[in-house]
């Protein structure tokens, strides 16, 4: 059986048994069934049920302001949102406040690092290509999976190109593409955790682009 609050749906029915069973929740894990709703609402990608996760999380910021254990997850999923509807502003605002906020709260962080640096490239904000560098570089050694290294070098490398670092841009891009060859994580229990399952066009594209 399916918890209530992670329904894939949001009939009035839905919506009804929610509510009512929010209203009986602790005070202090109300926070958390919002997110959770969201984010399971999030991953149908449906526009309208990704108007009724941002809903969600606009109630919970709004309900919960002390609520901090929840609040860059719930930012970082409203920029998920707005990304998925190509609303690429409002989504690197998100992803630059849940950042902000972790500098306050650190106990729990997302991937605002890397959805906010891979926007700013993406849409060639160049301007911002220092911060990212910084965001990016300070990340190198928390990095444990194939993928999020495979970002990470990559972005580096396009960075580094645009600065006129040819050495560091050609080192990142080959570091790039070593781990997204890379056929285990090394973790011992889950060796296939966190591979490159799929390139990202886009980003092989400028590499490519930048080592012609």
């Amino acid at each position: 059986m399916i918890d209530w609050y992670r329904r894939k749906s949001w009939t009035k029915i839905d919506e009804e048994e929610f509510y009512q069973k929010l209203g009986r929740a602790r005070n202090d894990s109300r926070a958390q069934y919002l997110k959770i709703q969201a984010i399971e609402l999030l991953e149908t990608k449906d526009i309208k049920l990704l108007e009724v996760a941002r809903q969600l999380l606009d109630k919970m910021l709004k309900d919960y302001p002390e609520d901090k254990f929840n609040r860059s997850s719930a930012l970082h999923t409203l920029g998920d949102i707005s990304k998925f509807k190509k609303d690429y502003e409002s989504a690197l605002n998100y992803y630059s406040q849940a950042l902000d906020f972790e500098q306050i709260y650190p106990n729990v962080k997302t991937q605002s690092f890397l959805d906010y640096s891979e926007l700013i490239v993406k849409t060639n904000k160049t301007e911002f290509y220092d911060k990212v560098e910084e965001l990016l570089t300070a990340q190198i050694p928390n990095l444990l999976f194939p993928l999020h290294k495979y970002k990470v070098f990559s972005l580096l490398a396009i960075i580094y190109n645009e600065k006129a670092e040819i050495g560091l841009a050609e080192r990142f891009a080959l570091e790039a593409e070593k781990f997204a060859n890379a056929e285990t994580s090394r973790l011992r229990y889950h060796k296939h955790l966190g591979i490159v399952n799929e390139r990202i066009e886009w980003l092989d594209e400028l590499i490519n682009k930048n080592n012609r």
